[in-house]
């Protein structure tokens, strides 16, 4: 997939997307998130409270987004699946300062006041939303 293209997806709000997370164990849980980012065409970056899904991150590194936008046919939704790993995961310090500032600015102080760690990971593989190829 188009990584160029891929960000410009990505990044491109109002979007709607869920986050799907497992434990140690492998029970799953999937949480709708719109504030990830994707800065550069390998690294995803998000906010993140004190939540399942950070529990999740925090025992198991691998996640995987999948994020779109409604068309009038399925087919002609916009969108993709991406697979993601954890690299960094920061609960103080400037990454940590910079993402909850950013979180401040787009959704107000109560948002930003709940943000419990800042994540990084990599993309580890990315796929489009509908892909009938297997």
């Amino acid at each position: 997939m188009d990584r160029e293209l891929l960000m410009k997806q990505f990044n491109k709000q109002p979007r709607i997307g869920t986050l799907a997370t497992a434990d140690d164990q492998g029970k799953v849980d999937n949480a709708v998130f719109s504030a990830l980012q994707m800065i550069d065409e390998n690294t995803v970056v998000m906010a993140i409270g004190n939540n399942r899904s950070y529990t999740n991150l925090k025992l198991n590194p691998q996640a995987a987004f999948i994020f779109f936008e409604p068309a009038e046919s399925p087919y002609d939704w916009q969108g993709a699946r991406i697979y993601l790993e954890v690299t960094q995961s920061a609960e103080a310090g400037p990454h940590f300062d910079q993402m909850v500032a950013i979180v401040r600015q787009m959704a107000g102080d109560q948002a930003a006041d709940n943000v419990k760690a800042a994540i990084t990971f990599k993309i580890v593989e990315a796929r489009p939303l509908i892909d009938m190829t297997g």
